[in-house]
């Protein structure tokens, strides 16, 4: 907001809400080129209630035939200023991160039967192309052929980037360097990282805390020594977020608390040994030396996340991740066989104190860990724990992800939709191998062992050959440093 504001932009309003008119203003409007989103700014400039004077409008991909046509029809378009399309269908969430937002395309890929599979291939090939345009890259695009839909969406992506190249010659023309990969891999490829309590700093402020839209608001110290609420942004703009965010909870608290300790001593004619710190005592540090508040505040913003988290794995969690790890990588921290998924888990079902969510997570990993076997023992257990018909039902749609179901692949009064001829012919193969693949990823993590796995290339290799390539985890963790912590 802070970057905006400074180019002049004094207002930030979403597209939805509801508008006082100010007809001596122009208005920029940036948005996704769908139906919906042209009639709500469109409705911005009807006659009988305008809001603006003029639209200039940057659209974040091609505006579709039927919407031109709509957008030269309508009475609004004298308004229009300037219209620019972008190709950006994608949005940045950090320096190596970014998504679709489009998280609709989950229920339309897995779901059987369900409509609009076509569209969403076409539009996830349309926003990775214009991904790729952006980086000015032509990568070699390889994907798990097992899976229809994949494969689906990695033809079409190549298309479109052929008919880019041929529009700009010049595009990804440099020769000096090596050529980029894309891996295109379905949720089913791992479903146990989801599942899974992961012990770093980021994961578990954003799985524990309810962060919304990055922001994290807390209590802070003002000079005069008052409190009042505040919010922060948790992204790159703030450097220490950025060292500490893949840390593991515990250093992170050992870290921060160093670092106040270097600090007060740096202020201090006497350093201290030890520091006993607390965000009280913290919160009593910035109140006694507000000219260092700036600093302090931000050391005492990532020692509130991280105790919070802290305190919130001591105060019932402990067991929960430990059991989580156990099923993930199917031994103890000891490196025992885990033999009994039901032993393990029945303690933790049954525990009061443990949330319907956090049970449902872990259920889905006792399916997974025991391939479906004793589909009876389970689909009691799911009714004596209470789960929820609708948390009852996420852990059934396991079946749509190429696992296995607890009342048999049919769906036989499940309660969800019928599986599709596509996942019947798929059969156990395939959810043994993905099933594999999801654990030896986690039991690397402990024997530093590689999983693999055999994906296809599309494009002018791929046509050709279509070699069979040995994939590396696309994420590789250690059991053992998270075990020390618990």
């Amino acid at each position: 907001m802070h970057d905006v504001m400074s180019k002049g932009i004094t207002l930030v309003e979403g597209l939805e809400k509801s508008k006082e008119p100010q007809l001596a203003r122009e208005a920029i409007y940036i948005m996704w080129p769908s139906e919906e989103s042209l009639t709500k700014m469109l409705m911005d400039f009807d006659e009988s209630f305008r809001v603006y004077k003029a639209a200039h409008v940057f659209l974040l991909d091609r505006l579709p035939p039927v919407l031109v046509t709509k957008l030269q029809q309508s009475p609004a378009k004298k308004y229009i200023r300037s219209l620019k399309e972008s190709y950006i269908g994608f949005l940045p969430k950090e320096s190596r991160v970014f998504t679709l937002n489009f998280p609709d395309s989950f229920r339309l890929f897995f779901s059987p039967g369900s409509a609009g599979k076509g569209e969403m291939k076409t539009r996830i090939a349309d926003q990775l192309a214009t991904l790729c345009a952006f980086l000015g890259e032509f990568p070699t695009i390889r994907c798990n052929k097992a899976v229809a839909g994949v494969e689906d969406i990695a033809h079409e992506l190549y298309k479109r980037l052929e008919d880019f190249k041929m529009q700009s010659p010049s595009f990804a023309t440099d020769e000096g360097k090596n050529k980029s990969e894309l891996i295109i891999l379905d949720r089913g490829f791992d479903v146990v990282s989801p599942l899974v309590h992961e012990l770093t700093y980021q994961a578990m402020v954003y799985d524990l805390l309810g962060i919304k839209r990055d922001v994290y608001s807390y209590e802070a110290t003002t000079e005069g020594g008052g409190k009042h609420s505040r919010e922060v942004i948790l992204d790159e703009s703030d450097p220490l977020w950025v060292e500490l965010r893949h840390k593991f909870i515990s250093d992170v608290i050992g870290e921060v608390r160093e670092m106040v300790k270097g600090f007060a001593d740096s202020k201090s004619k006497s350093p201290t040994a030890s520091y006993d710190m607390s965000v009280k005592k913290l919160h009593q540090m910035i109140k006694e030396v507000p000219q260092y508040q700036k600093e302090l505040s931000k050391l005492a913003r990532h020692f509130s996340l991280a105790e919070t988290c802290d305190k919130k794995l001591k105060a019932g969690m402990f067991d929960l991740c430990k059991a989580e790890q156990d099923l993930a990588t199917g031994e103890s921290e000891t490196g025992e066989k885990i033999d009994s998924a039901m032993n393990l888990t029945t303690p933790i079902l049954f525990d009061r104190k443990i949330g319907v969510y956090e049970k449902v997570r872990l259920m889905m990993l006792q399916l997974l860990f025991s391939e479906g076997e004793a589909k009876e023992g389970f689909a009691k257990l799911i009714q004596r724990v209470e789960i929820p018909p609708k948390e009852r039902s996420s852990i059934l749609n396991l079946a749509c992800l190429g696992h296995p179901s607890v009342e048999g692949r049919e769906g036989r009064g499940n309660g969800i939709e019928e599986q599709s001829q596509r996942a019947e012919e798929e059969g156990e193969g395939r959810r043994r191998e993905i099933r594999r693949l999801s654990l030896d990823t986690h039991h690397s993590r402990h024997h530093g062992v590689s999983a693999v796995t055999e994906v296809g290339g599309i494009g002018s290799e791929g046509q050709t050959g279509r070699e069979e390539q040995q994939l590396a985890p696309l994420r590789k963790m250690s059991r053992s440093h998270a075990s020390s912590y618990l």
